[in-house]
């Protein structure tokens, strides 16, 4: 049975302002999680009240474009079929605790399962979602990274997801159907970018 990184529920929304995105202190926040996590199998966790499951949500952008999925019937997570995705990424296993940085290298596989990305110019973090109004959003805490590349991407799952590159522009006309993360990766993070540029 798949064991999923957690951390408690009470303590790290202690460390946090009310913010649903959060911008300050991320480097601190991180190695709040690396150092205050545990392991539970993945059906408990799952609607388990007392922890939040930490996700890294990778954003791809190539020349001013983003790559957006669309998460299909086969899957994984049921309550996400047919929602338009920013991000990619997934569960923490123990796997990766043996490695100085759990979080990233939980990045990386989920990244390799799901994509191939040619090559990444960076990877930055830049926000933690704190979206808790229900749903998928109650259960987890996302540590959103935004991917740059200049070479190919394409879906490994194909089965499961489609992508494609598209404009800051054609994101707005789909809005209502971006899955809420991406809509807060949408709201803080590709409008305002847009908006000063």
């Amino acid at each position: 049975m798949e064991q999923v990184l957690v951390t408690d529920r009470k303590a790290l929304e202690a460390k946090l302002d009310p913010a649903v995105f959060v911008t300050q202190g991320l480097e601190e926040l991180k190695a709040y999680l690396l150092a205050h996590h545990s392991f539970l199998p993945r059906p408990q966790a799952e609607y388990d009240a007392t922890v939040r499951q930490i996700i890294p949500y990778v954003i791809l952008r190539r020349r001013g474009q983003y790559f957006l999925l669309r998460r299909l019937k086969k899957q994984t997570e049921q309550r996400l079929h047919q929602k338009l995705s920013l991000g990619v990424g997934g569960h923490i296993n123990p796997t990766e605790e043996a490695s100085a940085d759990p979080i990233l290298a939980g990045l990386h596989r989920e990244l390799a399962e799901e994509v191939n990305v040619s090559a990444i110019r960076s990877l930055t973090c830049v926000g933690l979602i704190n979206e808790t109004t229900g749903g998928v959003s109650d259960y987890h805490t996302g540590l959103v990274y935004l991917l740059e590349t200049d070479g190919a991407v394409t879906v490994r799952e194909t089965e499961k997801m489609t992508g494609s590159w598209v404009t800051p522009q054609a994101l707005g006309e789909v809005y209502g159907d971006l899955e809420t993360w991406s809509q807060l990766v949408y709201d803080r993070v590709i409008a305002p970018r847009e908006t000063n540029l």
